[in-house]
């Protein structure tokens, strides 16, 4: 690495380095504070103050397990500094700097605006310059935001008494935010990698490989990897253990039905041995769905993880279902099911289905399964309430949270003002669409024609959205 001044007339009053050896990313600033000191300015040239906080040079010394190189420089202002940092074993006849690497950096950014322009087409489609724009900047975070974590998992599950290690483990993932949530989420990976997976779906392919070697031999794969001290850092405590009885949306399935639908022939081909990979391992993540996570009738489905005792809450979140604070059933208990897990299970027969016959095996199975799943009259039956799809179980529609006295203190806790029924969760918003969102619904289908008219409707998709965030007919005292 090295740097020079933009001006050369500008001179560098005092310049120091320091090395550190597994410094976590989280602990940078006070490493970094704790390593400067006041120290004489002996260099020429008019300065406010003789004394400058520098690097101690007696802690620059660096070795080959330093994994941080901090550069210091004490310039008078205003002042512009450029910085090489290439790698000295490959030979160069051209600096990497000044007009040759603006240059350079064009190149490359013209390259990926082309790209992004031939694998999108959004200009072709009529969108204006400001959407195109805001589209690259929106997908090149996502891109780069893809990480390489290693660590251990912490689990649990109704076979262990007490929390375990997972065994240590490589994830090549996105991430949903790169400053808040710096780690892999299962669900979410899947609708990141229907984005990446129409840029280069070889790297959607890796990423979903790291997934699926996460799956322990029962079929399950932890929903969030804390992985790594630093990842550790950033999740509160009551988060960190992962429960191998708890399920999250298969999302993959997304992903990889419509990288199937658009590979060419030959595409399938060259990735046949690695495809037969995925379909064995996404074989087992589905039976694990289709064992443990049933409702209590005939192809009913039951996100777990939801806490039947609480009064705490005005609506017990379901964490599980990536819709963590979604209106659900008030009383959470055996007895009730989600049309939402439901629909992911019928789109995941139909995906293994449809991968099944691509790479020639018997999915027989997988296939009357989607069909059963498929079967719009069976699923107005158990969740059509005559206006919209919803949720089934012991709900109460006039509950709230009051101010009540614990001990020494006042705290929120949950009244029942009307006694709670087995009946539909009569809430509008997103859960109501996800028959028409995952394609469940057949294109006569009366239930469509409605779905659509609201949509259509002036407050459209909005209007469900408040809905949902209020929760109908239930009561904040």
């Amino acid at each position: 690495m090295r740097y020079k001044t933009v001006n050369a007339n500008i001179k560098v009053m005092h310049n120091a380095y320091n090395c550190g050896e597994n410094v976590p990313l989280h602990l940078l600033t006070d490493y970094v504070k704790g390593k400067l000191k006041p120290i004489p300015y002996t260099g020429r040239g008019p300065v406010v103050t003789p004394i400058i906080v520098a690097f101690d040079p007696a802690s620059t010394a660096c070795s080959e397990s330093s994994n941080i190189v901090i550069m210091q420089l004490t310039l008078p202002l205003p002042a512009e500094v450029e910085i090489v940092y290439e790698n000295l074993n490959i030979e160069r006849t051209v600096t990497l700097e000044g007009s040759y690497f603006d240059e350079l950096i064009k190149t490359y950014m013209d390259d990926f605006n082309q790209k992004f322009e031939d694998k999108f087409q959004l200009k072709s489609k009529g969108y204006n310059d400001e959407y195109v724009t805001f589209a690259r900047s929106t997908f090149s975070n996502l891109i780069g935001g893809i990480g390489y974590f290693y660590g251990k998992s912490i689990v649990k599950s109704s076979e262990v008494e007490k929390p375990v290690y997972y065994w240590p483990a490589a994830l090549y993932s996105a991430v949903p935010s790169r400053s808040f949530f710096p780690r892999g989420f299962l669900w979410d990976e899947g609708f990141h990698q229907l984005l990446i997976s129409k840029w280069d779906n070889t790297i959607s392919l890796e990423v979903i490989g790291h997934w699926l070697n996460l799956m322990n031999a029962d079929g399950w794969i932890p929903r969030e990897q804390i992985l790594g001290n630093e990842a550790l850092m950033k999740v509160p405590k009551e988060f960190v253990v992962q429960n191998a009885d708890y399920a999250n949306p298969p999302t993959m399935f997304l992903a990889l039905d419509s990288m199937f639908n658009s590979m060419q022939p030959s595409e399938i081909l060259d990735h046949h041995s690695t495809l037969k990979k995925v379909f064995h391992r996404l074989t087992l993540w589905y039976n694990w769905y289709n064992t443990t996570q049933i409702g209590p009738l005939p192809t009913t489905y039951r996100w777990r993880g939801r806490n039947g005792t609480t009064d705490r809450e005005l609506n017990p979140k379901t964490l599980t279902s990536g819709l963590d604070d979604y209106p659900r059933a008030t009383h959470p208990n055996d007895e009730e099911y989600h049309v939402d897990l439901r629909c992911w299970m019928a789109f995941a027969s139909r995906s293994l289905t449809n991968l099944g016959d691509l790479l020639g095996i018997n999915v027989d199975k997988y296939r009357e399964t989607a069909e059963i799943l498929s079967d719009n009259d069976l699923l107005k039956k158990l969740h059509w309430t005559g206006d919209y799809f919803a949720d089934y179980g012991l709900h109460s529609e006039i509950v709230g949270l009051k101010d009540t006295r614990v001990g020494q203190n006042i705290e929120k806790r949950r009244v029942v003002r009307k006694l709670p029924q087995p009946q539909f969760v009569k809430v509008q918003g997103y859960i109501n669409l996800f028959p028409f969102i995952l394609m469940i619904l057949e294109p006569t289908s009366p239930e469509l024609g409605h779905i659509l008219s609201t949509l259509k409707s002036d407050n459209g998709i909005w209007s469900l959205m408040v809905c949902a965030l209020s929760v109908e007919r239930i009561l904040i005292i």
